[in-house]
């Protein structure tokens, strides 16, 4: 029953608000203003009055945080004037072309390749010149020592953006692979004209290594992922053949080199040897244990051109320079006991000449600059780091740390992890991770973090030095489950989960649930059909997982539209399964709303799901546009969603649903500090990568803490009116008194409802009928009782 003399004092007053509002409406004005609190970056559609405003920028480039060096392949030349040189190509933004010398070890010159960002192919062609291949604008580059000058000679493919393996014939015409279609091209130096010898392949992606064979004028092209394939392309007549032995299984063909009639294959990090002629695969003898061998393990580049004792290379995980004897068909140590490369697997080799004696020069390693001479005569190995310009890197991952000013940030393929202090300004190399797909804070300075290309788990204490041991590394999924992308790492309790995408070639992501006590983990593959799982959210004793219909790279998508599915992590077995937004090709991030529901990114869409069944409850449209797996973060602050996918930055009131992009361009990643500051990695106007890192100041919320519940309530009373944010920071339940606050009586709480609606009704923010209902539910409410 409802109390008698507080509903007559609601109807009094609901009463009185409805003479007013007919007094106050006839003369009222147009519902009044407020600023914008997101200005867009890009507004609405204006008559053209021939000038233009634009919104300031909303970040703050905070600068580059890693200088480092990366470096793919490299090789030996000699200039005009006698100077032998190693060339290299450090990645980065607009990369320069460093020339090193040898003998001084000093840098002689860097040569801008003005829209490369790195290059993977490198070769000197017989007039000496030097040719570059790079990515991501897939440009062929000629650089002559003579003047010192670099020529730009364009895409030789339309719509590839890398170029693979350069090799040059005898003519001063050089040779190359690309991707994402597969083809091989040549590029004749005398008339300038290109000659494409079409995609390779239907289904293969990577045309990764060539190589001319002077003695049968033909070229030998490496196919890559899912089926390492060796093609062979007749010069003469044009005409392509496979000629991979039944013998050689691989996924990837990464480098090839002819020397003695034979081709040699980096196949899969083995060293494979195939006649060029007969196309067999050549059977050698490994010295170390007097056995015939089809294949030997392989650390490097490729391997030497042809000198003293046959060609070298550095085998894997001891890193020991190699030599496989020509004459003798034998593979084994250059010295006793073996020579081991201290930087690095050899990415660059070439032969100098040194008082009538061929000495061997080389590159080792991808972050270090490291450079080798070795004398077979004399047998002996010199190394040392060559001056290579370090450069700011492009940028993979960014988190803040929930308990410090500091940042991390981590590059892209180098691997290299520093933290930007956001209070002085500075940024400090800390321990190397490898490239970092997926992070997140564990217990107090701990992280686990996921690496590709090894799908690996490892955990990383941040308030310890780095050491053979720190960060440690956990698991690697890459050999026994065919994973190599931890997109998504998630700790919750004594769980650790991780999302991961299938490897080169492969359809079939996986969730793999790491037990902490037990140091034991299980991987469910596969649970969305041919998909990538992207990300994770664990929920009560379930987990949901959201899909990305992508493969491993090298791949086509089978499937068309992503998957929220409902995992048990104790089983792998799939409880829901529900499309979100139909068509979209990636649910790339998941969250817990104030609401309690499950509130995801599609492409470019916001969904909200119950956490319960997955049922979609709403949906909003933020911008249109298909989205990677790995390409979306959402983070709530006091009601407002911010995101960051396909470039842009936005913010989603989680009341009404209406969305601001703050910034279209140039952002990728998002991360908040304890302050409330976010981060994001920025790529700067007209550069191709992201080498900067950037913060985002949203507007100081002057209602912290604010009451986000759907509608208004006054104590236990719901109103069923559509709470809303009034302005920034502040809802409609905000700006009512506190109901849990001590009240002297019942209806002095219930007056001071009605003088706070007075004014929001005055300004059109509140209807007269909303008043109505919030006036009654504060009435029969227990509030003062």
């Amino acid at each position: 029953m409802i109390p008698r003399r507080p509903f007559r004092v609601a109807l009094f007053l609901a009463v009185l608000a409805v003479i007013s509002g007919l007094f106050t409406t006839a003369h009222a004005a147009a519902p009044t203003g407020r600023p914008d609190p997101f200005p867009s970056e890009v507004g609405p559609e204006r008559p053209d009055t021939g000038r233009r405003t634009i919104a300031p920028d909303p970040i703050t480039n905070l600068g580059a945080p890693i200088s480092s060096l990366t470096v793919m392949e490299g090789t030996v030349g000699r200039t005009p004037d006698g100077r032998d040189v190693v060339y290299a190509v450090p990645a980065g933004e607009n990369a320069n072309l460093n020339v090193v010398d040898v003998h001084s070890r000093q840098l002689l010159n860097t040569v801008p390749l003005p829209g490369a960002a790195g290059a993977w192919g490198i070769a000197i062609a017989s007039d000496g010149r030097l040719y570059v291949g790079t990515y991501p604008n897939a440009h062929l580059y000629r650089f002559d020592p003579v003047t010192a000058v670099v020529t730009d000679l364009g895409q030789p493919i339309a719509a590839e953006s890398f170029i693979y393996g350069l090799t040059a014939d005898q003519n001063g015409n050089v040779y190359g692979g690309t991707y994402p279609n597969a083809h091989a091209f040549k590029y004749d130096a005398s008339t300038s004209q290109v000659t494409d010898y079409g995609s390779l392949d239907p289904v293969e992606q990577y045309a990764r290594s060539t190589v001319y064979d002077p003695d049968h004028n033909a070229l030998f092209v490496g196919i890559s992922t899912p089926f390492g394939k060796i093609l062979r392309i007749d010069l003469a007549t044009g005409t392509t053949q496979n000629v991979t032995p039944p013998s050689l299984v691989a996924t990837e063909i990464v480098d090839l080199d002819y020397a003695g009639g034979r081709v040699f294959a980096n196949a899969s990090g083995k060293l494979a040897v195939i006649d060029a002629v007969t196309f067999e695969q050549v059977k050698f003898t490994d010295t170390a244990t007097g056995t015939l061998v089809l294949t030997y393990p392989l650390a490097a580049r490729g391997v030497s051109n042809a000198g003293p004792g046959g060609v070298y290379f550095t085998t894997a995980t001891t890193l020991n320079l190699m030599r496989y004897d020509l004459d003798a068909n034998t593979v084994g140590t250059v010295t006793t006991p073996p020579t081991r490369m201290t930087r690095g697997a050899a990415i660059g080799y070439g032969w100098v000449t040194e008082n009538g004696q061929q000495i061997l020069y080389g590159l080792t390693g991808n972050y270090s600059g490291g450079t080798f001479r070795y004398d077979p005569v004399a047998r002996t190995l010199a190394q040392w780091s060559s001056p290579f310009q370090y450069v700011p890197v492009a940028l993979q991952h960014v988190i803040a740390d929930p308990a410090s000013s500091r940042v991390y940030v981590n590059a892209y393929l180098n691997g290299s992890t520093s933290y930007y202090d956001t209070a002085t300004g500075k940024a400090t190399v800390t321990a190397r991770q490898g490239q970092v797909e997926g992070w997140n804070w564990g217990t107090g300075s701990k992280m686990w973090v996921g690496i590709y290309p090894y799908g690996r788990l490892q955990l990383w204490d941040t308030a310890l030095p780095e050491s053979t041991t720190n960060p440690k590394i956990i698991f690697s999924l890459v050999d026994s489950d065919h994973q190599n992308r931890p997109f998504d790492v998630v700790p919750s309790g004594d769980k650790v989960y991780v999302a991961t995408t299938p490897g080169y070639g492969e359809y079939g992501g996986a969730i793999t649930v790491h037990d902490v006590p037990g140091n034991t983990f299980k991987v469910y593959r596969n649970l969305v059909a041919d998909q990538s799982i992207a990300t994770l959210l664990p929920v009560g004793d379930s987990l949901w997982a959201g899909s990305a219909i992508e493969g491993g790279q090298g791949t086509e998508p089978k499937a068309t539209e992503a998957h929220l599915v409902q995992v048990d992590p104790t089983t792998g077995t799939v409880t829901a399964d529900v499309v979100p937004v139909p068509g979209a090709a990636s649910i790339n991030e998941l969250t817990i709303g104030p609401d309690g529901n499950i509130w995801g990114l599609a492409d470019g869409n916001v969904f909200v799901a119950n956490k319960t069944t997955g049922a979609i409850l709403r949906t909003y449209t933020v911008f249109s546009g298909r989205i990677t797996g790995h390409d979306g973060a959402l983070s709530w602050r006091d009601g407002y969603l911010y995101g960051v996918s396909g470039g842009r930055l936005f913010v989603l009131d989680g009341l009404s649903g209406t969305s601001t992009i703050l910034r279209d361009h140039g952002l990728n990643r998002l991360t908040q500090g304890p302050d409330g500051t976010y981060y994001s990695l920025l790529r700067l106007d007209g550069w191709t990568i992201p080498t900067n890192l950037a913060s985002y100041k949203p507007p100081v919320d002057p209602c912290p803490k604010s009451d986000l519940r759907t509608n208004v309530w006054t104590g236990n009373i719901n109103s069923h009116v559509l709470n809303r944010h009034l302005e920034y920071g502040c809802t409609l339940a905000d700006k009512l008194p506190d109901a849990k606050a001590h009240w002297p009586s019942h209806a002095a709480y219930v007056i001071a409802v009605d003088r706070a609606l007075r004014p929001l009704e005055a300004s059109g923010q509140v209807e007269y009928w909303e008043g109505i209902l919030i006036r009654f539910a504060a009435a029969i409410s227990n509030v003062g009782r």
